[in-house]
């Protein structure tokens, strides 16, 4: 017998090493709608842009998770925003100190840190609440402006497929 239906030892062991990648491109490609990457890619700028060592980053990371958005695409965001993120820091720091010295949310603030939970939140940190509040008033638009992107990839490939699908345009032989 020339052929044989098992796998030799080479075959199994490249497929052992091939498998953790088709896992990682499984993870890019699973909710890919323009809502969902738009989503995702929000979500991943917004806790890009946060400190991560408060509970904040943690609450909106288990957000990411929890939601049904494209992972991938989520935390290549973060990861690529968080890279970036420190040559932002003057303009969040220079933004959390104008909240911070309000004197009603001054006083606000100071009171919420009696709550037993509200200091893990590092609301107390210029940069840690300039961040969130970048990161809420980017949201919305950077979710609007990837969605249309991404509604516009979208379309733009289902003609690509109709085209290479019907070469004759349904006119026929």
């Amino acid at each position: 017998m020339l052929y044989s239906s098992r796998p030799d030892k080479e075959e199994t062991m490249v497929l052992r090493y091939i498998q953790p990648l088709r896992n990682i491109l499984r993870i890019f490609s699973y909710e890919n709608s323009p809502r969902q990457l738009a989503l995702a890619i929000a979500l991943g700028t917004m806790i890009g842009l946060l400190p991560k060592g408060n509970l904040i980053a943690v609450g909106l990371t288990i957000l990411l998770f929890a939601v049904r958005v494209n992972l991938g695409a989520g935390l290549s965001v973060i990861f690529l925003v968080s890279c970036l993120s420190p040559y932002l820091d003057p303009l969040t720091h220079g933004l959390g100190v104008r909240v911070l010295s309000h004197p009603v949310l001054h006083r606000f603030l100071a009171q919420s840190y009696e709550f037993p939970i509200v200091p893990w939140t590092a609301l107390n940190n210029s940069v840690v609440i300039g961040a969130l509040l970048l990161g809420i008033a980017l949201f919305y638009p950077i979710y609007h402006l990837s969605e249309s992107l991404f509604r516009f990839l979208a379309r733009r490939r289902a003609a690509t497929r109709t085209a290479t699908a019907d070469p004759m345009g349904g006119r026929g032989a």
